[in-house]
């Protein structure tokens, strides 16, 4: 993954986030 480290972090938290939804977390 050649792609900065805060872009990364951020995806990820935006994965995270719709997985959460996705599951009805929030």
């Amino acid at each position: 993954m050649a792609v900065p480290k805060k872009r990364t972090s951020i995806s990820k938290k935006r994965i995270r986030k719709n997985i959460w939804k996705r599951k009805g977390y929030c």
